[in-house]
């Protein structure tokens, strides 16, 4: 496979640039036409062995989370989806065909969600495949939402529900027949979808003080609101929104399902802090717009409180951070 030839043909899958892109795949850089307002960046890395096996999804569905994994960071500020660009490191094992359909199924979940892919790069790799996306959004409001922003009384939602990503991935790693719940689980995990519908209806009707997008586990991505606002936050365990296919999982695997919605990674689902008196219409919003549930979960404390986890025997605990930390082992 030679570098040169697989551009082309990534260039052709492509195709033209669309409006707002001067130059798209080809240069040294694109030239984009910048919008008037606010704008938005950001990227990830993919890591094969660390955010997805080969084993477990076919390429077209890994390009396609990785996707979603960098759309559900703009939601969570507030903004749609642009400009995008794709860096691939190739291992030696993977064929010019695999390549293409790993690039089809980025472009896909791309122009679904409206961003543009302009630009990237390719080069090899000793070993393992690894993806990194930059994502340009824009902001069509006076402000985007941060995680800085959360005040004292504040109510604490979600949405959708949590679990059925861990839930997914240990079902695969155990490899757990399929059956109803198991497969809901792994289809959770490998397909998720970003909310970026969700935020703009929030945003219609509410006005969110802060937002993240769980991608590390709800009680570290509420450590996350709670450290950049200097708050606390109160979580009702009997009001988190398990995921019934969550519940099958940790039945089969004798785990918590409770503990499992804490800590599950890449749910993509939006954590929210707004204020109290919008909750009932933000929710009946969502609902009736884009079918998602809004669930209240707990509430904003003040930060000498901390970040405590209200059981359902009426005693407290501290929220313990939970989900994947991928420097644990660096010193």
């Amino acid at each position: 496979m030679g570098e040169l030839e697989l551009i082309r043909r990534i260039r052709e899958t492509v195709g033209d640039p669309g409006a707002g892109t001067r130059i798209g795949i080809g240069d040294d850089a694109a030239v984009l036409e910048a919008p008037g307002g606010l704008q938005v960046f950001t990227c990830d890395a993919f890591v094969e062995g660390v955010h997805f096996r080969r084993d477990f999804a076919p390429l077209r569905d890994i390009g396609a989370k990785c996707v979603v994994a960098t759309l559900s960071d703009v939601a969570a500020m507030g903004g749609f989806p642009a400009q995008a660009t794709v860096a691939l490191c190739v291992p030696p094992d993977l064929a010019e065909t695999d390549v293409i359909e790993l690039y089809g199924g980025i472009l896909e979940t791309a122009v679904r969600y409206g961003a543009e892919i302009v630009g990237g790069d390719i080069v090899s790799s000793v070993e393992g495949l690894v993806i990194s996306m930059a994502l340009l959004g824009v902001v069509a409001r006076a402000r985007v939402v941060t995680r800085r922003g959360a005040v004292l009384g504040d109510a604490v939602v979600v949405t959708g529900s949590l679990g059925a990503s861990a839930a997914g991935l240990a079902a695969l790693l155990e490899g757990l027949p399929d059956a109803p719940g198991i497969v809901d689980a792994q289809r959770r995990h490998l397909m998720p979808e970003p909310r970026l519908t969700e935020a703009q209806a929030l945003m219609d009707v509410a006005t969110p003080h802060a937002m993240i997008d769980v991608s590390d586990g709800l009680s570290s991505d509420v450590m996350h609101i709670a450290d950049e606002s200097r708050v606390g936050i109160s979580l009702v365990e009997r009001d988190i929104p398990v995921a019934p296919s969550a519940r099958v999982v940790a039945e089969r695997l004798g785990r918590d399902p409770v503990d499992m919605a804490l800590c599950s990674g890449e749910e993509f689902e939006l954590l929210v802090t707004l204020p109290q008196s919008e909750v009932e219409r933000a929710a009946e919003h969502l609902s009736a717009v884009t079918g998602t549930r809004l669930t209240r979960i707990g509430e904003v404390v003040d930060e000498a409180s901390g970040c405590m986890l209200l059981r359902g025997d009426g005693a407290s605990a501290p929220l313990a951070r939970g989900g994947y930390e991928h420097l644990a082992g660096i010193k």
